[in-house]
């Protein structure tokens, strides 16, 4: 068994969204085994990936096997209620791409919470007791979906978008996840990028066609109160930053850190030798609780918190 499974996983995992070259652009794979070398030399070893992310599976199984790594996937079902082929066809599957005899963590995405899932998790359950799941967790729960899911099967980690622009989590997903001993993954830190010091001052970030930055982080932010407010936070980030001399990014993902009831920050790939060291250094420090609370502080007055998880995750 990987000792990571017993203490934990380490504060940033790697998000393998990026691999999926329908959504993203190409990567080659050389590239791709260039950057995750990089990932691991510098100690980050979580990757988190899904059935549903393209090749995402397949090339983290060619890329880290025989390694010392944690592997997050996620089983995704869209419409109707799956039936036990269905289901156990998707764990064999994940098992053969990611070329292994066991998966470290399945997260499962529900997308109808008018569907009864209890058959589901019964039988993803079954897989925990053959020791074929290690972890199982979900991911964009709201919190009536996680109460239920409580009652059929141990559910040791929720993954949600967790950042200082969307905090929905906190309304009350957080006290409960805190009182089941649930962890959190958060995703989304950067709000795809857009916390970062290449955003500062600028007063309209141009559509990337090849970049999920432009459908889905785009969209969170009109939600929550638009790019002016993310302007606002910018100027609040780069001044502590500053006080820090550490960048924007290390600044908001050590934020997330912080919040309670968060095991893991989950930052995109990227091939820049330098931005992954940075993101790895970003949380070998720690902020000041005063600018913790300052940044809090700064978000709550800047973004709408409406909804609660998976409001338009959808």
């Amino acid at each position: 068994m990987n000792s990571q499974l017993d203490s934990g996983l380490k504060p940033l995992v790697v998000g393998c969204w990026q691999i999926d070259d329908r959504s993203w652009k190409a990567i080659p794979e050389a590239k791709l085994e260039r950057a995750i070398d990089t990932y691991l030399t510098l100690g980050s070893k979580g990757f988190d990936t899904a059935d549903i992310y393209g090749r995402s599976e397949q090339v983290l199984g060619r890329l880290l096997k025989g390694r010392d790594t944690i592997v997050l996937t996620k089983a995704v079902f869209f419409s109707g209620i799956p039936t036990p082929n269905q289901i156990r066809s998707k764990i064999e599957n994940s098992l053969r791409t990611l070329q292994r005899d066991r998966l470290d963590y399945v997260q499962v995405h529900w997308h109808n919470p008018q569907l009864d899932f209890s058959s589901t998790f019964a039988l993803l359950n079954e897989w925990v007791e053959q020791g074929k799941i290690v972890k199982l967790g979900v991911t964009n729960f709201d919190t009536p979906m996680l109460e239920k899911a409580l009652q059929m099967a141990p559910i040791a980690t929720h993954q949600v978008q967790y950042s200082l622009i969307d905090r929905r989590v906190e309304a009350s997903m957080q006290a409960l996840c805190l009182k089941h001993n649930i962890r959190l993954l958060a995703y989304g830190p950067l709000a795809g990028g857009f916390l970062s010091d290449k955003f500062r001052g600028v007063k309209a970030p141009q559509n990337a066609a090849d970049h999920a930055r432009s459908f889905y982080y785009s969209n969170m932010i009109r939600t929550h109160g638009g790019w002016s407010a993310v302007l606002d936070l910018l100027e609040t980030l780069a001044q502590i930053a500053q006080k820090y001399e550490k960048t924007i990014a290390q600044v908001a993902l050590n934020w997330v850190s912080q919040q309670q009831g968060v095991e893991a920050v989950i930052s995109g790939l990227t091939l820049d030798r330098q931005q992954i060291q940075h993101n790895v250094e970003a949380f070998t420090w720690s902020l000041e609780s005063s600018d913790v609370q300052q940044l809090s502080e700064r978000s709550s007055t800047l973004f709408q918190q409406t909804g609660d998880v998976y409001s338009y995750e959808r």
